[in-house]
């Protein structure tokens, strides 16, 4: 996803090293130095999640999203920003969202006097996903107000997880009430709201724009980002068994292996690497548990000998098992 720019800038604004936030979760600088600013969506919630606690911000999220430049977001933003209604800018958002971001799906819906804005992470690698909800939310309420002038405001945000302990930083950003263990993430505007049309727009940039964008969805894998969240559960479960082979996780998926292959290719990931980045995420989530040994790990993770998953640690952080343990508990 395209988000990365400017996150190292928000940690180190927040008082943290970025590089010790990002090698808490396993990522080095160079997870951000793709000069498109993409990410793995896991990854970037991963890092949210981390930020928060390392900076002792527990609305990072919500202060990244509200700082977010919306233009950042390259041309989806501006379809967005130049759609003739606010009605056609929010159904652009659902329609294009994917070139953004594939781990998250955008609907809307009216329902009486009432349009609602859904926003839900699809990608199952997110189990913690309170900081990434506020950066979207944010980031959405950011955008219309580019659009509708800065001091619009929801009528209602929803949000699927569960209230923080101090909610009122929500309501200073959205200036609206704010309701948490909702049944999704959602901005609620009066239907009258979404009708208006957009006074800035240009009518004669956005058909170009979304020619462009209609484009590239075209040219994008059919198959969505639960392919490969799929694919990762297959090599989990096949990694006490040894090295997982291309043929294993295929039965596992319900692929042949020429398919699976086809598929993977058409992302552009090597199977290898992702075996090798699906070990990595296990190790980090196995070292966070005091009563995994590095022996009992390093079997969980297919590895022969601890030796071995000793080296690979170190290539994939920096450090070896023993030493990122201790940052961690310490």
């Amino acid at each position: 996803m395209n988000v990365a720019t400017g996150l190292a800038d928000a940690i180190a604004a927040a008082g943290c090293e970025p590089d010790d936030v990002l090698r808490s979760v396993g990522l080095s600088r160079s997870a951000l130095s793709d000069p498109s600013g993409f990410i793995a969506c896991s990854d970037f919630t991963r890092v949210l999640e981390a930020a928060a606690q390392a900076t002792s911000d527990d609305c990072f999220g919500l202060h990244f999203g509200e700082h977010y430049q919306p233009k950042a977001a390259g041309p989806l933003a501006y379809v967005v920003l130049n759609s003739p209604t606010f009605a056609a800018a929010l159904e652009n958002v659902g329609r294009y969202q994917r070139v953004h971001n594939e781990a998250l799906r955008v609907s809307l819906a009216i329902e009486n006097r009432w349009t609602y804005l859904r926003l839900q992470l699809v990608d199952p690698a997110i189990d913690i996903p309170r900081q990434h909800n506020e950066y979207g939310m944010t980031l959405a309420v950011g955008t219309i107000r580019l659009m509708a002038g800065s001091q619009w405001a929801p009528s209602e945000v929803q949000f699927s997880h569960p209230a923080p302990r101090d909610t009122a930083e929500h309501t200073r950003v959205f200036r609206a009430p704010v309701s948490f263990g909702c049944g999704a993430n959602a901005l609620v505007m009066e239907r009258e709201f979404v009708d208006r049309p957009v006074a800035a727009a240009d009518p004669r940039l956005y058909p170009i724009l979304r020619r462009y964008l209609d484009r590239v969805l075209e040219e994008m894998p059919r198959e969505d980002g639960l392919l490969l969240a799929a694919v990762r559960r297959a090599i989990g479960e096949s990694m006490r068994d040894g090295g997982p082979t291309l043929a294993q996780v295929a039965r596992k998926t319900a692929l042949s292996r020429r398919t699976l292959q086809r598929r993977l290719k058409d992302y552009g990931i090597d199977f290898k690497r992702l075996v090798d980045d699906t070990r990595r995420r296990f190790s980090l989530s196995y070292l966070r548990d005091p009563e995994h040994t590095l022996n009992e790990i390093g079997y969980l993770l297919g590895y022969s000998e601890v030796s071995a998953f000793n080296r690979a640690f170190k290539r994939w952080t920096g450090l070896t098992p023993s030493d990122y343990r201790r940052t961690i508990t310490t």
